[in-house]
């Protein structure tokens, strides 16, 4: 299942779902913006239930979207109407909105409270979330049979990945896995054949490519300074030292990305979600040619230093525990020489 995205529903959406349940509109469409949730367009009803589901179709564009429509009977859960969640993602849409969205779902349903949600329609054709469409998907729950806990989470799970993977970049168990630049592979070839001991790379978002962002040769003491404050890195780092009398060359892979703690600035949500969702592919890049001794995972530059590295990779041993050595009894054991 995929984790929550940490955008937060808008205090505006909050007011017009719930002034929603009790006046005439029909539905309501909903997309991110600024990261948050906000309502972007509101339609009356004009007429029965069904009818106005033809109307749905024409506010989707291309871009992911959820639509909250309200049926004509009310709840008896929870006071107001019943209403039908429908989440719209198009396979044209990129990847790391496809991302966002699916991520952001579960949290737009739990603020607005999950009881107000009878049904619920997924899907990247428009033409599913009219009254044909509608009548087709209540066709198809009918003649389903009946679902386990685990049967319907593995459902939940694959919808998530066709969502999240269409469209280019593939979605699989170890994220997005989006192209690389040719820079960026030949800064990865250069660290491999020993040229440099230091790379990092990064990810173009509107272009959707892992790019280059650096390289040098610098030492142990100096990665700190390669850390930025405000957007997140993949650095790759070949620490060439000593270790009980063995000559060692130990690859290191840092991701680094700010959250706004120890002195950094926060990078945007969606930045966050998109470079976390590619830090196994980036790993790849060297795994796949050579091993990865130590993976670190920070979020501010003071959270890395010499002493942190080289325990990580040579944590200290602990210390032995002596034996308890029992007392000898009394009259037991050899005797000892008592000078008056």
């Amino acid at each position: 299942m995929s984790h929550s995205s940490g955008i937060p529903v808008s205090q505006e959406l909050i007011s017009t779902f719930g002034n929603s349940n009790q006046n005439n509109t029909r539905f309501i469409k909903v997309i991110i913006s600024e990261d948050q949730l906000v309502s972007c367009k509101t339609e009356n009803a004009s007429g029965d239930f069904e009818t106005d589901l033809d109307s749905v179709p024409a506010v989707l564009d291309n871009s992911p979207c959820y639509i909250l429509f309200k049926k004509d009977d009310k709840s008896i859960e929870v006071t107001g109407s019943n209403w039908i969640f429908m989440f719209y993602v198009p396979d044209n849409a990129k990847v790391r909105d496809k991302m966002t969205y699916a991520a952001t779902r579960s949290t737009l349903k739990r603020e607005l409270g999950a009881a107000h949600f009878v049904d619920e329609i997924y899907s990247s054709n428009k033409n599913d979330f009219s009254k044909k469409g509608y009548k087709q998907h209540l066709v198809h729950q009918e003649s389903a049979a009946p679902l386990t806990n685990e049967e319907q989470q593995k459902i939940d799970e694959r919808e998530q990945g066709v969502f999240v993977g269409g469209g280019g970049a593939s979605m699989h168990a170890h994220g997005v896995a989006f192209p690389v630049d040719s820079k960026a592979q030949s800064a990865v070839n250069e660290f491999l054949a020993g040229k440099y001991n230091y790379i990092s790379l990064g990810i173009n978002i509107q272009d959707e490519k892992i790019i280059f962002a650096s390289q040098e040769n610098t030492d142990i003491d100096s990665i700190s300074k390669h850390i930025s404050t405000e957007e997140p890195r993949f650095h790759f780092f070949r620490y060439s030292h000593q270790f009980e009398g063995q000559d060692l060359d130990s690859i290191v892979y840092i991701f680094s990305c700010p959250d706004g703690s120890a002195g950094t600035k926060s990078a945007p949500v969606k930045m966050r979600m998109l470079y976390s969702s590619s830090k196994a592919n980036v790993e790849s890049l060297v795994s796949k040619n050579t091993k990865i001794d130590l993976k670190v995972e920070i979020n501010a530059p003071s959270e890395i230093s010499a002493n942190s590295i080289e325990t990580e990779l040579h944590p200290p041993k602990p210390e032995e525990k002596k034996a308890f050595t029992r007392p000898t009894r009394p009259g037991a054991g050899s005797r000892r020489l008592v000078k008056n």
